[in-house]
C-alpha cells in the first residue's frame, strides 16, 4: 500500500515544490512521477499536495508521512547496520556517540585500536550532548552511547553499564588569587570571577545551590584543551572531572580550588540489547574498557 520509497518521493516533491524539480532529482521522467503521486492519493484517498500556480505544497497528511517516514528510514538503516555487524569484523559500519568529556578523556587511542583490530569496520563518530545522544539512540542513529547520562532518565529497555565515577573540580593557575589562602570556597563565590567550563547540564544543575546558573559561566566550552590552556595563562577558572586534570595537577600547572560541596560526575554506555550481540560492537567495548581500566 504505503512504502518508503513512496515517501521519498512525496518528500522530494514538498522540499522543492514541484514535480518538474523532484523529477529531475529522482532521475525520473515528470509524468512518471505525477502519476506515482496520483496514484498514492486515489490509493490514501487523500490528497497530498496543494496545487498552486506558484508550486505544489504538502498538505498536513503529506507532511506527517514525511515525518514518521524519516523514522521508518532511520530504522531501516538500524537494521541494515545491525545485520552487517552480525556477520564479522571485516565490514559494516559503527556509529558511536560520546560526550565531550569521554571524548577527551579516553579518544582518540581507542579508535586507534579498534582500526588497528577490525580491518575494514567504517567507524562514524558523533559528539553530542547527553540528551542529544540519547535520542540518537533511541531512533536508531547511534550504534552505542557514552557520556554523563542520567541514570533515572535512561529507558530502561536499553542496556546501560557504569563508566567511570569521579568528583568535578575547580581549577585554577597556581598565581590565581582565589588560591592565595586556605579558605575553603562556597560555590557562590566563584561568582566572583570569570569561568570558562562546559554549559551546566540538567544531571548537575541540582547540586548547585544558585538562583541564577548563568552567570556562572563567562565562556562556555566543551574542548577541555582550550579551557586548561586559558586557564593556565590567565585568571580564568576552569572545572570538570578530576581525571581529566590530573596531568596540569601533578605537574602544578593548575591547582584545585576547596569547595564546600563535593559534585559527582558518573558517565555510562547505553546500548540496545541486540546490538551487544554483534562482533563489531563487542569488539568495540571490549576495547573500550581495557583503556578505562589502564
Amino acid at each position: 500500500m504505503l512504502d518508503v520509497s513512496d515517501i521519498y518521493l512525496i518528500q522530494m516533491v514538498a522540499e522543492l515544490g514541484s514535480i518538474n524539480k523532484a523529477a529531475d532529482k529522482l532521475y525520473m521522467s515528470q509524468p512518471t512521477l505525477s502519476k506515482r503521486i496520483g496514484r498514492l492519493e486515489q490509493t490514501l484517498n487523500i490528497e497530498l499536495f496543494h496545487r498552486h500556480n506558484t508550486g505544489m505544497k504538502a498538505t498536513p497528511v503529506a507532511q506527517y508521512l514525511i515525518d514518521n517516514g524519516q523514522q521508518v528510514q532511520a530504522r531501516l538503516n538500524a537494521m541494515c547496520r545491525h545485520v552487517e555487524r552480525l556477520s564479522n569484523l571485516e565490514g559494516g559500519s559503527l556509529n558511536v556517540g560520546l560526550g565531550p568529556v569521554i571524548e577527551q578523556l579516553y579518544f582518540p587511542d581507542v579508535l586507534l585500536d579498534f582500526i588497528n583490530q577490525t580491518n575494514k569496520v567504517q567507524l562514524s563518530l558523533k559528539v553530542e550532548s547527553s540528551s542529544k545522544l540519547l535520542s540518537m539512540i533511541q531512533d536508531g542513529h547511534l550504534d552505542i552511547a557514552i557520556g554523563p547520562f542520567v541514570y533515572d532518565e535512561i529507558p530502561k529497555a536499553l542496556v546501560i553499564s557504569p563508566v567511570q565515577s569521579a568528583p568535578i573540580i575547580f581549577v585554577a593557575r597556581p598565581q590565581h588569587p582565589i588560591l592565595q589562602d586556605n579558605t575553603i570556597h562556597p560555590l557562590p563565590a566563584l561568582r566572583d570571577y570569570s569561568i570558562i567550563a562546559p554549559s551546566i547540564s540538567a544531571g548537575l544543575s541540582k547540586f548547585f545551590d544558585l538562583e541564577d546558573l548563568n552567570p556562572l559561566l563567562q565562556i562556555s566550552c566543551d574542548n577541555y584543551n582550550i579551557s586548561k590552556s586559558i586557564a593556565k595563562s590567565s585568571d580564568y577558572i576552569t572545572g570538570g572531572p578530576a581525571s581529566l586534570f590530573s596531568n596540569e595537577l601533578a605537574s602544578g600547572e593548575l591547582v584545585k580550588i576547596s569547595t564546600q560541596i563535593e559534585i559527582p560526575w558518573t558517565s555510562y554506555c547505553i546500548s540496545k540489547p541486540e546490538a551487544l550481540h554483534t562482533p563489531t560492537v563487542k569488539k568495540f567495548i571490549e576495547i573500550f574498557n581495557q583503556h578505562i581500566k589502564q
